[in-house]
């Protein structure tokens, strides 16, 4: 039987990811137990994704309401440094 993930906002999927990612890093755990923070990490970085596609998707919406041209892509000014 799989049991329900509870699903996490996008800020504490985030924190949780990063949290994952320094328990790899260090090294110092089973093969076993690798894998399975690597299967949480690819679950909660499709949650990640999801929500930002939601957030976008909203984003969309409100400029469409309110007569305003569509989206673009952002790029950084590289000579503020």
């Amino acid at each position: 039987m799989v049991a329900k993930r509870k699903k996490l906002s996008y800020e504490q999927a985030v924190t949780e990811l990063e949290s994952l990612v320094a328990r790899l890093e260090q090294g110092d755990i089973s093969l076993e137990e690798s894998l399975k923070l690597y299967e949480s990490g690819v679950l909660l970085t499709r949650d990640c994704q999801q929500s930002l596609q939601a957030a976008e998707q909203k984003v969309q919406m409100l400029l469409q309401q309110s007569g305003q041209s569509t989206l673009v892509d952002f790029e950084p000014n590289h000579s503020e440094s």
